[in-house]
């Protein structure tokens, strides 16, 4: 009986310390991942200047806006969780060469933007209508978005919303839908499946967000795109694995690219192979712009 008794306080214990555990798991995994900014590199320093606009549902975000001279078109560069503005500030200069205004900026909870819960991508993307809002003002017509990771779910999340102005859209290292993002992430970093390491997590999450996560699906907004879609991963990605890259491409539309980066980790592409990144990207847009897609 007393062997019992142990057995049954040592389940409990066990019970409430996972409980714990995921009710504070759940909280980093929503809660501002602050970040410093800085002023920008020297080589952009003299081409963007600092701006913030509103989200559309009305957090002040914070970026940076490199216009272009004669042109009116426009790229919207949306950084992974975690990060800021300046993970996807290498690709500036190689839109700005190209003919393209470009605005970069700082998620909800990112950088110096306001928030105190993240998503995934899911409330994100009233930050990236707000940034379409920002340049429809500034008179730009035509616009191009680029997005990393949950920069990319925030796009695909988006889709129906996105106006016919959006010509193009670029996904790099994204997730299919949230639960195997989570479960490749307590994987790695556990060892345990997501089903279970998420079994409490997850509901402590949803309560937090007021959302069930089961919404935030990517894969399931893409075939709504109405513009070509050129998707991108790593082939040692273990955070998206390559199965996960290709069947978000699959379930995208026509016209649509795939490129999966040969030895390429959950890591910046851009960063990567930038010579052969750069050419394919600009393939990819300029098709986009001749209406050879």
């Amino acid at each position: 009986m007393r062997k019992l008794k142990r057995a049954l306080l040592f389940l409990l214990v066990s019970l409430a310390v996972f409980a714990a555990v995921s009710a504070f798991l759940a909280r980093e995994l929503t809660k501002p991942p602050r970040r410093i900014v800085g002023d920008p590199p020297p080589e952009l320093a003299k081409m963007v200047q600092s701006v913030t606009f509103h989200s559309r549902d009305n957090f002040m975000l914070s970026g940076w806006f490199a216009s272009c001279e004669n042109s009116t078109r426009a790229v919207v560069l949306l950084h992974g969780n975690g990060t800021s503005r300046r993970q996807v500030m290498a690709r500036v200069q190689l839109f700005h060469d190209a003919g393209y205004a470009v605005l970069l900026y700082d998620a909800r909870g990112h950088g110096l933007s306001e928030g105190d819960k993240v998503s995934a991508g899911w409330f994100e993307t009233e930050d990236l209508m707000g940034a379409l809002d920002f340049l429809h003002a500034k008179g730009l017509k035509e616009f191009g978005c680029l997005g990393i990771s949950q920069g990319g779910a925030t796009i695909l999340l988006a889709a129906e919303k996105l106006p016919e102005s959006v010509r193009w859209t670029i996904v790099e290292s994204s997730y299919p839908d949230i639960r195997d993002a989570l479960d490749r992430r307590f994987r790695s970093s556990v060892h345990l499946p997501g089903w279970l390491a998420g079994a409490l997590l997850i509901p402590f999450a949803e309560l937090r967000l007021g959302l069930s996560i089961d919404k935030i699906s990517p894969i399931d907004h893409i075939a709504s795109l109405r513009c070509p879609v050129f998707v991108l991963g790593g082939s040692t990605d273990k955070h998206t694995l390559p199965q996960s890259t290709q069947a978000i491409f699959a379930a995208a539309r026509e016209p649509k690219e795939l490129w999966v980066v040969n030895g390429a980790a959950h890591v910046d592409l851009c960063g990567f192979g930038q010579q052969e990144y750069n050419k394919r990207i600009l393939a990819f847009i300029s098709k986009v712009k001749t209406g050879s897609h």
